[in-house]
């Protein structure tokens, strides 16, 4: 500034070798004093801002991201092109480039995941064997229920019941018993089904009176599954017989015998839908009459294998006549297990009765 200018070639101090005068001393160091004082402010007159230098501030201060012309460059504010950072800030070294080795690892690492996560996919998806005990267990359970399914159905179908289809298979080589299944038929009501069989060309059926007690029409199904309705017509509780009419013709039907005419040891066969199987037929030999309390006339006993579904089953004579119906199985106290059947003549004395 103009006020230093004047004030340059002036000494700064005194030389110490020479002693001043006392009368000068005071008046020298005022002088050095005021010297002093210039020399501060020719010293910093490079750091007064001018009112420029404030707009550098003043765009600090309104958050300007704009670069600021500085020609002296000599402030060093974040953002400029030299890079440099505030005063008294820390400056910050840009990120070291990634190390080669260290690249590889992280790669080596992450290959190695991969493979033990691919692995343990592969372990979970692949089924699991079972061990030696479970086998065990698996093989006692399947042990267990065969046996259970056998014992079932020894209960349900005895020895002796599986024996007669053997025997049905061998009796239905014959001719005349092929012709007589065509005229078995099932009785099925609401209650369950029994066996009935055809008498004559226009549909009219024989059965068991207990066999559609309740019931004024049934359902007859034939032994090439052909189903009609059937009206009962005629019910005989006290000898256990029925008539239904199903209004059918041209049906094949069984021939009755004039009169039962067998004594004990005759061989007889007969047909019916034993243990829900069809048209099964069997062979017996007769024992003889017996006389049972709820029934108006003697049955008779045969020694063969009879079983549920058997009730209302025809049975023949050598000649391939009906001479009875079955109606139920007994206990005999000689005998053991019976089947009985009602004689035909029952049926017609029945009628001529009713006549």
């Amino acid at each position: 500034m103009d006020r230093h200018d004047d004030r340059e070639d002036r000494p700064r101090g005194l030389n110490h070798s020479e002693e001043p005068p006392p009368h000068r001393r005071e008046q020298d160091l005022d002088e050095e004093a005021r010297e002093d004082e210039d020399d501060y402010w020719d010293d910093g007159e490079d750091d007064i801002w001018e009112p420029d230098d404030w707009v550098i501030w003043d765009s600090i201060a309104e958050g300007s991201n704009e670069p600021i012309d500085d020609p002296d460059d000599q402030y060093g504010f974040p953002g400029e092109d030299d890079g440099d950072s505030l005063p008294g800030e820390a400056e910050v070294d840009d990120e070291e480039a990634p190390d080669p080795e260290d690249e590889e690892i992280r790669r080596l690492v992450l290959e190695a995941q991969r493979e033990a996560l691919a692995k343990e996919h592969i372990e979970r998806s692949r089924p699991r064997k079972p061990s030696f005990g479970t086998k065990m267990m698996i093989w006692l359970i399947s042990a267990a229920m065969v046996v259970s399914t056998f014992a079932f159905i020894f209960e349900l179908y005895p020895i002796a019941a599986v024996d007669f289809l053997r025997t049905s298979s061998r009796l239905s080589e014959q001719e005349i018993v092929q012709t007589q299944k065509e005229s078995i038929v099932s009785i099925v009501t609401s209650d369950g089904s029994g066996t009935g069989f055809l008498i004559s060309e226009n549909g009219t059926v024989l059965t068991n009176h207990h066999v559609v007690e309740g019931h004024d029409r049934v359902s007859v199904v034939t032994s090439d599954d052909r189903r009609f309705p059937a009206d009962v017509t005629e019910t005989y509780p006290g000898s256990d017989l029925a008539v239904l009419e199903t209004g059918q013709s041209s049906l094949p039907s069984l021939e009755l015998a004039d009169s039962m005419n067998l004594i004990e040891g005759d061989p007889v066969t007969f047909i019916g839908n034993p243990l829900s199987f069809r048209g099964v037929a069997n062979e017996g030999t007769v024992i003889g009459p017996i006389r049972l309390d709820g029934l108006d006339r003697p049955v008779i006993m045969m020694k063969a294998p009879v079983y549920r579904g058997n009730s209302g089953s025809p049975v023949f004579n050598r000649d391939g006549r009906v001479i009875g119906i079955i109606f139920a199985t007994l206990n005999h106290e000689t005998e053991g297990t019976v089947g009985l059947f009602i004689p035909v003549d029952e049926l017609y004395r029945l009628r001529d009765e009713a006549d």
